[in-house]
């Protein structure tokens, strides 16, 4: 049995939307990153990819790529296998328990 961590972080900046786990969630910011920043899914690929021993999702995913520019995290995790995952999420600002039954990955967080 195999097992990764993950982590990722942005920073919350004007005029994003705010992605986590696939669902936006309505904030008055977002995050800022190339793709759509949807940490929550960003940090179950580096889990993912680290498990295997594949680097990091910088390495397969590369910011400044115009191919992943504003790209749904979710299409970057598509075809990867996975039996369980187990997240938290951890914020200053903003309530997101009542979205995580929406997200791709229902989980903890």
């Amino acid at each position: 049995m195999q097992f990764g961590i993950g982590f990722d972080i942005h920073p919350l900046v004007a005029g994003r939307k705010l992605v986590l786990g696939g669902v936006e969630i309505p904030f008055d910011r977002g995050l800022d990153g190339w793709s759509d920043a949807d940490v929550l899914t960003h940090a179950i690929i580096d889990a993912l990819l680290g498990a295997a021993a594949m680097g990091d999702i910088g390495m397969h995913f590369p910011p400044g790529n115009p191919e992943y520019k504003n790209i749904s995290s979710l299409k970057l995790l598509a075809g990867n296998q996975r039996q369980n995952d187990d997240r938290r999420l951890a914020n200053k600002q903003h309530r997101c328990h009542g979205h995580r039954r929406k997200t791709a990955s229902p989980g903890i967080y």
